[in-house]
Order: structure tokens, then sequence, then C-alpha cells
């Protein structure tokens, strides 16, 4: 029973590991990606690879246009909180596992989907008038 028991610990973080993938899209595509949490890639569409129990900012940029940055938060799974239910046979044990770990929590929002909007450049001056010869 002792073994059944530790072989259930944790089971979201046993079955769902303790890394989660946040994908990043942007309007338009190419964007750089950074995040608070130093996950980055070059250019969207991409995946960032990030803890399970982070949450963390993700920044979006582009040359030509307004950067964005957008907070991401985690919450309990629908699959973590079912795993989670599970872990009861161990006394709650798995339960504190997971709690430690992060192993029922997927993060919000996944996509990230950004629209950036174009910066804008320095205001034109007017045209000066040409003094009639």
């Amino acid at each position: 029973m002792a073994t059944l028991a530790v072989g259930l610990c944790g089971c979201a973080t046993l079955t769902r590991g303790l890394d989660d993938e946040v994908a990043v899209i942007s309007e338009p595509p190419g964007a750089a990606v950074t995040s608070s949490v130093g996950a980055s890639c070059a250019a969207t569409p991409c995946t960032l690879t990030v803890r399970r129990d982070a949450v963390f900012t993700v920044t979006v940029s582009k040359a030509g246009f307004a950067s964005r940055t957008v907070a991401v938060a985690t919450r309990i799974s629908g699959t973590g909180a079912a795993l989670a239910t599970e872990n009861i046979a161990t006394a709650g044990l798995g339960l504190a596992v997971d709690a430690a770990t992060g192993g029922a929590l997927e993060h919000v929002p996944n996509a990230v989907d950004v629209t950036l909007t174009a910066s804008a450049g320095p205001a034109a001056k007017p045209a000066r008038a040409r003094p009639e010869a």
C-alpha cells in the first residue's frame, strides 16, 4: 500500500511535468518576444517554455510598431484538477506535491495573441511656400 501511495504522489506533476508551453502569435507576424522570466524567441509565431507555476509578462515588439506587454497568469487546469482529485488516495500528499510544483496549473492566456499598431513617426514638417519670382 505504501508503494502505491508513493507512486500516486503528485500525479499532475508526474504526468504533466513542471514546464508548460505558451504560444505567442502576433499580427503582423515576425515580432520579437521577451518575457519577464527569461524565455524569448526571435520571431512570432513561436512557443515559450516556462515553469507551470510562473506568473510573468510577455512583451512583443517589432520595428515600426508600438510594443505590447501582456500579463500571463496561472489557474488550475481541468486535467490538473482531475489528477489532483485522484490524489485523495494518498491522504493529500499528492495534492501537496502538485501545489508545491505547480503540476496542476496551466497558463492563461495561452495563446498570447496580440495585434501590434504602427507607431506614430515624427510629425511631418509643413512644406514651405517658395517665393514667386
